[in-house]
């Protein structure tokens, strides 16, 4: 299911068992795979951001609450990310890995499988440490899409 409010682009690949909330907005080449092997839910006002691809294994599940915003690039793998965090480009999140809500995960992170931080954590690394915690959710960063960036995509869903 997509919602009707939802922006995917044209090239955006999409299959399987995923939903995608209000207002969210699905960038080129992006592929997101739910297929047989669990379900995929991202939130209302989600960004995934060019070339990012989202996948899981069997009998796992994805999960990206409202507000994330993940970066042109990156790699989820079966992971749930809280509402709010921040995924700056060409992050790795593993499967089982969770972040609380209002995370930053610092471009080209590797999050190791089943690695849980809590909320408002500033991650970075490879392997992925928590470098210090925020006292509020990140600022959007200057390279998400906003309102006016849209008239000119496709709509589906």
């Amino acid at each position: 299911f997509v919602h009707p409010t939802a922006t995917l682009f044209s090239s955006a690949e999409i299959s399987g068992d995923v939903v995608i909330g209000a207002g969210a907005i699905i960038g080129a080449g992006v592929k997101i795979t739910g297929d047989l092997n669990g379900p995929v839910r991202i939130g209302a006002r989600v960004q995934i951001l060019e070339n990012t691809v989202l996948h899981l294994l069997p009998d796992t599940m994805l999960v990206l609450e409202e507000g994330v915003v993940v970066g042109p690039g990156c790699v989820l793998h079966a992971c749930h990310l809280g509402a709010g965090t921040v995924v700056e480009p060409g992050a790795i999140l593993c499967e089982g890995s969770h972040l609380g809500k209002g995370c930053h995960v610092a471009a080209g992170t590797l999050v190791k499988a089943h690695t849980v931080f809590p909320d408002y954590a500033l991650v970075e690394g490879f392997p992925a440490v928590q470098v210090g915690t925020r006292t509020s959710p990140p600022e959007p960063p200057r390279w998400v899409l906003r309102p006016e960036d849209l008239p000119g995509l496709r709509r589906m869903g």
